[in-house]
């Protein structure tokens, strides 16, 4: 109420000229009447009071409510478009599948490219990868000699990037070196990298381990797309080269 504060000091300031109208008159003035009048200002002071702030309470309620409800409705509508954007997501991952490739003439081409040298086998086998399939982006493991897998090749992905080697305590790519299983990933990590193009940078929807191990030596390939591919079935059909 301090805002209308200037309502009540303009209301004292009339009641004091209401009451120098008697500093004219000669009669004396009965007490009970200089009483009611004071009483009377009081009174008159109440009802101000009251008026405003029973319109200030109204009026802030009723904007309270509508800013409620406007926040209620756009929150909905905010949670129903992030749900269609969802629907759409999962329904492109469904329906949008790489024709596949021959199973037989590509495993034998990937068959082909593995050999004793392990950085060119990463090396190859992306190479024959990308050639086969659109791939957004493709990582390229080995392990060395201190037992980790560190990043030899790059596809898409820019070279000022960071890749660090795998973690193999604990992790998706662990769990695939140890099982020595491609798996498909369509939950994909908030803080992957993301890919550059013409049309500005983009997260893929589907990610793909390929590991390729045997005893204390592997590799990994990581693949990046934008729809399901068939490589988990393929990858995992490598057993004579495992």
């Amino acid at each position: 109420m301090r805002k209308n504060r200037h309502i009540f000091l303009l209301g004292a300031l009339f009641f004091l000229f209401a009451l120098i109208k008697y500093a004219f008159i000669g009669e004396e003035l009965p007490t009970t009447f200089i009483v009611f009048e004071i009483l009377s200002f009081f009174v008159i002071l109440y009802l101000i009071y009251y008026i405003l702030n029973f319109i200030e309470t109204c009026m802030h309620g009723s904007n309270e409510a509508g800013m409620d409800k406007e926040c209620i409705k756009r929150q909905a509508e905010i949670s129903r478009l992030k749900a269609k954007l969802k629907g759409f997501e999962q329904e492109k991952l469904n329906s949008e599948r790489d024709d596949k490739v021959d199973s037989e003439l590509f495993i034998s081409k990937l068959k082909s490219k593995v050999s004793n040298d392990r950085i060119k086998t990463v090396s190859d086998l992306l190479t024959t990868i990308t050639e086969w399939y659109e791939v957004m982006a493709a990582i390229g493991y080995y392990c060395n000699e201190d037992k980790q897998y560190v990043p030899v090749k790059l596809y898409g992905v820019d070279e000022e990037i960071k890749i660090a080697p795998i973690e193999l305590e604990d992790g998706l790519h662990a769990q695939a070196i140890k099982d020595n299983k491609a798996i498909e990933i369509t939950d994909i990590p908030a803080d992957y990298i993301e890919v550059g193009s013409a049309s500005g940078n983009a997260k893929p929807l589907v990610l793909y381990i390929l590991p390729l191990v045997d005893g204390d030596n592997g590799i990994v390939i990581e693949i990046a797309a934008f729809k399901k591919l068939d490589l988990v079935d393929v990858w995992n059909q490598l057993d004579g080269v495992k």
